[in-house]
């Protein structure tokens, strides 16, 4: 049986000239009637264009009709997935206001309306031929439930809930409009689109391709490093985005669509996803208060359902030509990560404060101004020519900004073994919760970086006998994205370790139990 697994090239997607430019002909892709389709395509392969005449085309194959664009978050869809949409849109000679409308009806402008009308018109896109697109989130309980679609589209679908995406999304894709359009080709077709799955939440949109190759008559699943649009791209942007990128790594995955190797043994077996990770804590409320025109500003905390206004945060900073931020907060039961910021050389610390720590959390200031402020050894160095520590410089630059700072850890204190470390950190996340000691959850939507560099820090024997040391030959590396090289990794540790490595190294001592923390097969910590 031929496979309907693609690397695509060229010889296989047929090119048109379309205006004197070449472009993809999107219609090879469904002369193949299947009726699941996965891109997984690297940046500036055209992702945009595609489903922009996927858009077009299920709106001219079934008016009045209703699809169903999803999301991760409402965030999301205000922020990145409208806009991209309406640029693919403008590609194809639709054009708001005039084919289509934002966030209404288009009922006064004669447009004609759909089969089914939604219950409310803020998160739909109504096109002149009464086929409306409506914005489902992953993070809305129950969003999609109710729409009778007949036809969904997912853009950066390695960031989706594969359990919430079935129950509030696949499920309502089922009509055909009263048999009117079941033999159009994109009736109650799904299509996905992202780039490579960087953390285990994606490895669902990584699984198709093994469904693709099982069962090829219903999954379509391609691949697409951007030489495929080269014909649409300048000259020198391979050359620019491979002097631009952090690494080789972060080259391969976003240009050249070849998928990260996983570390294995790990320095945090004791992180689960499934546990540590919760995701979805936008206040949706705020978010529609800023309609479809939302700018970048107003993505502050105040879209944050997550934090305590009246506890003060937690933040650590790791030093040096990159400079990575984590913002976190004791809540008691849970510590909770909620954010994380980074900056590159030549911006500094001043600008990792003013320019993205101190507008995000701002308007949490006026409830609590206090920081807990945490930091390596490496705070305690100086800049050359500077009469202030990396650590000094940081807390001026809260204070200028109207931040309270108490300092967490002690002036020239050493930094902890990387052993005990170990030790701690994955007490902490296996018996967090219990035990007197807090459970650790992680923001997916707002820590994403810390979580690829969590998942990615290798550990390896120490010199010591039965010893483990996290291995940090990553954060040298050209070929890792400083993002997520064990930087983040450390400011997970700092806080978390001298908050409760007495408490953890007592309960050790005094256990009756063993305590088991596999590292590699067969070994195990005790």
């Amino acid at each position: 049986m031929k496979t309907n697994q693609i690397d695509l090239n060229l010889a296989q997607i047929a090119v048109i000239e379309q205006s004197g430019k070449k472009v993809y002909n999107p219609k090879k892709l469904i002369e193949v009637w299947i009726k699941t389709i996965v891109l997984e395509w690297a940046r500036g392969t055209g992702k945009s264009t595609i489903l922009g005449w996927f858009v077009k085309e299920a709106v001219k194959q079934m008016p009045r009709a209703t699809g169903i664009l999803v999301g991760e978050t409402y965030q999301q869809m205000l922020s990145r997935t409208l806009p991209s949409t309406k640029a693919g849109l403008e590609m194809f000679g639709i054009y708001e206001g005039i084919d289509y409308v934002v966030g209404k009806s288009g009922k006064s402008l004669g447009f004609e309306m759909p089969f089914q009308s939604p219950d409310k018109w803020d998160n739909t896109i109504h096109f002149s031929n009464g086929f409306v697109w409506i914005m489902v989130s992953n993070d809305q309980a129950n969003a999609g439930r109710g729409i009778n679609s007949s036809i969904v589209i997912g853009d950066e679908a390695a960031l989706l809930d594969q359990e919430k995406l079935f129950n509030n999304v696949q499920t309502t894709n089922r009509s055909t409009c009263g048999g009117l359009y079941e033999n159009q080709p994109l009736c109650n077709a799904e299509i996905y689109a992202s780039s490579v799955a960087m953390t285990q939440k994606g490895q669902w949109f990584t699984d198709l391709e093994t469904l693709a190759k099982k069962e090829p008559w219903k999954v379509l699943f391609v691949k697409a490093p951007a030489a495929i649009n080269k014909h649409n791209l300048s000259s020198d942007w391979f050359e620019r985005m491979k002097d631009n990128a952090p690494s080789e790594m972060h080259y391969d995955a976003e240009i050249r669509n070849i998928r990260p190797a996983k570390v294995t043994n790990g320095f945090y077996p004791a992180l689960n996803s499934k546990e540590h990770y919760y995701r979805y804590s936008y206040d949706n409320n705020y978010l529609e208060t800023l309609g479809t025109n939302a700018k970048k500003k107003d993505f502050n905390c105040r879209q944050d359902t997550d934090y305590m206004k009246h506890k003060p945060l937690i933040v650590t900073i790791d030093w040096g030509n990159f400079n990575s931020m984590t913002v976190a907060q004791d809540q008691g039961d849970v510590f909770r990560k909620l954010k994380t910021f980074h900056v590159v050389s030549p911006k500094i610390i001043d600008d990792l404060i003013d320019e993205e720590f101190a507008p995000y959390y701002e308007p949490k200031k006026k409830h609590n101004n206090v920081i807990e402020f945490y930091y390596d050894r490496n705070g305690n160095n100086k800049q050359a020519n500077s009469r202030l520590t990396f650590a000094e410089q940081a807390i001026e630059c809260f204070k200028r900004n109207g931040w309270k700072v108490i300092v967490k850890v002690r002036k020239g204190s050493e930094n902890p073994g990387h052993n005990d470390k170990f030790i701690v950190m994955n007490y902490l996340l296996k018996y967090g919760g219990t035990k007197g000691l807090p459970k650790i959850q992680i923001n997916e939507n707002n820590c994403a970086d810390l979580i690829v560099s969590l998942e990615n820090a290798p550990a390896i024997p120490g010199n010591k006998p039965n010893t483990i040391v996290k291995d940090k030959r990553s954060e040298r590396s050209k070929n890792t994205p400083q993002e997520h090289a064990t930087h983040f990794s450390d400011t997970f540790d700092i806080p978390l370790f001298w908050r409760y490595y007495k408490k953890v190294l007592a309960l050790i001592k005094n256990r009756d139990e063993r305590v088991h923390i596999p590292l590699y097969k067969g070994h195990e910590m005790n």
